[in-house]
């Protein structure tokens, strides 16, 4: 079947896996098998060494007979930067329809921090200074040490787990990698707080984008990956991002549950008590400092500028921030198909 009619690349934490959710529930739209998110353009060379389009085809959509009409699709936050959209383009269509989600980056920014947090991507010493402080403090203390140390600013669009709390909030160089590869009409670009308003109009628009019709079916208002968990200690987080780990490569980059299926379960149920015991429910509700706030929209304004003149969108209306300087340039990309 070659490779999927559309991609949904992100970015995280931004509404990607409820619209997984609704995706999957659509009569005509096919997802990848069993997993979202695959690893297989995320990880380096993995998509050579596994063979190409035969693994891809294998693993993600074995699941479809011959024949089948539905449209492919594939919903993976992680696509978003560190050189994948290139990897992407050797083997995707031009055509490909690609969407983008996108959400105020500071709070993306602090969803991905208590997420990441919690599962060990971080240095022992921000999980350390968290559990002591609560998530407000840790998330300013985390900003403030990445960004103002002038060695690590300038490695925040690198691949490091380090700064993946911080990467993905710089939507402008993301989308930038892609127009490199794709046209712009074959883009669309999703805002979360629309999203979270009104899922049902949201996704009449994708689907508008895509080639698809409504479906009456289909559930609306779910709320799904709200991150709603911490890290027991800094030892258990780091246990449970090398376990978590090896279940990427089991299950979704070797596809073991269908050639060794009873040895993944043993597996599985192993990775299920690790979780258990890593993870606990998350009862710090804090919001984001007013002054940690400020500092990062500061930081993200220009990004935020450019990523108005690339999609077309009034974003500073939304996310607050400085507007850019009127010159009709981000309104006229409003026209047209993928807006």
């Amino acid at each position: 079947m070659g490779y999927p009619d559309f991609v949904c690349l992100g970015f995280q934490k931004c509404g990607t896996t409820t619209l997984y959710a609704i995706l999957k529930q659509h009569p005509q739209i096919a997802l990848c098998r069993d997993v979202k998110e695959p690893m297989y353009y995320r990880v380096p060379v993995w998509h050579i060494v596994c063979g190409g389009t035969r693994f891809y085809n294998w693993r993600y959509f074995g699941h479809l007979q011959p024949g089948d009409t539905r449209l492919t699709g594939e919903v993976n936050a992680g696509l978003t930067y560190g050189g994948c959209a290139k990897k992407v383009s050797r083997d995707m269509s031009p055509d490909t329809k690609l969407i983008f989600m996108m959400r105020n980056p500071v709070d993306r920014s602090y969803s991905a921090y208590r997420y990441f947090l919690a599962r060990g991507f971080l240095p022992a010493r921000y999980i350390r200074y968290d559990e002591e402080h609560g998530h407000a403090q840790g998330f300013d203390y985390y900003v403030h040490s990445v960004l103002d140390h002038p060695g690590w600013r300038g490695q925040v669009m690198k691949r490091q787990m380090k700064y993946i709390v911080l990467s993905q909030s710089n939507y402008a160089t993301c989308i930038s990698e892609y127009l490199e590869h794709f046209d712009r009409k074959n883009m669309k670009f999703v805002l979360f707080e629309e999203f979270v308003r009104d899922q049902h109009a949201a996704c009449q628009e994708i689907y508008e984008f895509i080639g698809v019709p409504d479906a009456p079916e289909i559930t609306y208002n779910l709320r799904s990956n709200e991150g709603n968990e911490r890290a027991v200690s800094p030892r258990c987080a780091k246990k449970l991002y090398w376990v978590k780990g090896l279940n990427y490569l089991f299950y979704d980059l070797c596809g073991m549950p269908y050639w060794g299926p009873k040895r993944y379960e043993r597996f599985r149920r192993y990775f299920q008590r690790v979780r258990k015991e890593c993870l606990a429910p998350d009862t710090d509700k804090s919001k984001v400092l007013p002054e940690t706030r400020a500092y990062l929209m500061d930081y993200f304004d220009e990004e935020i500028c450019r990523t108005e003149e690339l999609t077309g969108r009034a974003l500073h209306s939304v996310w607050g921030g400085r507007p850019a300087p009127s010159s009709g340039g981000a309104v006229g990309l409003a026209t047209g198909a993928g807006t």
